[in-house]
């Protein structure tokens, strides 16, 4: 039997985290098994405000805390819980809706694909920023230019895949880099992901958005010179 666990990194998510426990035990009954929540070493009320949240839900939950260490690290460290066959990484910002996962794990149930990304059309009503739109596309380019394989939207945070594969993963490339370090361990195992649209609803760098130009370089820097290594070694 496939179940399904909603692993949900957070780190100072007190705007949102109350309506995000609201719309997932509001989605159709047995979607999700269970899901679980890292707190990566939060200082706001995240904690208290999930806790009490869960407490008013059906929802089968569990709260992790853990050292701030960015999202590669919370998924590693939230990866030793998982007890479902597939686990759904879920940022609790709310960029992405949550009403997708049902479409997202339909795919698995039909047998189409144990692996599903999901992606994001950056059109006018939709779009964060041109340059954060063109970025997300020129990793994406980047990344099939390497690896001579098609990912639409490479940095979208909806990645579904079967729980031993997140296990597996060395976890070699830190914070916001595991967006590519995923498709890279499918890619070494010829696996292909299946990609289905999801919808976006972008925050401002005010509201708490997290990912920077910065962090673009360096997951720009770290695709390269991964790939270069790789050819080294063939």
């Amino acid at each position: 039997m496939k179940t399904l666990t909603a692993l949900i990194p957070f780190f100072n998510e007190e705007r949102t985290i109350a309506e995000l426990v609201r719309q997932l035990d509001s989605l159709p009954s047995g979607v999700l098994t269970e899901c679980i929540f890292i707190d990566d070493g939060s200082t706001d009320n995240s904690v208290l405000i999930l806790t009490q949240s869960l407490a008013r839900t059906s929802l089968n939950a569990s709260i992790h805390s853990k050292v701030n260490g960015g999202k590669a690290s919370a998924v590693k460290f939230a990866s030793q819980f998982l007890t479902t066959t597939h686990a759904l990484i879920l940022d609790a910002d709310l960029e992405l809706a949550t009403s997708d996962i049902p479409k997202l794990w339909a795919i698995v149930l039909e047998s189409k694909s144990d692996t599903v990304f999901g992606y994001r059309n950056f059109l006018s009503q939709s779009s964060f920023t041109w340059r954060y739109a063109m970025g997300n596309r020129f990793i994406s380019g980047l990344y099939g230019l390497l690896f001579n394989e098609m990912i639409t939207d490479i940095m979208c945070g909806y990645k579904l895949v079967p729980s031993e594969f997140l296990k597996s993963i060395p976890y070699k490339f830190k914070n916001y880099a595991i967006e590519i370090e995923i498709p890279i361990h499918l890619w070494e195992q010829s696996i292909r992901p299946y990609e289905v649209p999801v919808e976006y609803y972008p925050r401002s760098r005010s509201d708490g958005k997290g990912i920077t130009v910065k962090d673009a370089v360096r997951i720009i820097l770290t695709l390269v010179s991964y790939r270069l290594l790789k050819a080294r070694r063939i």
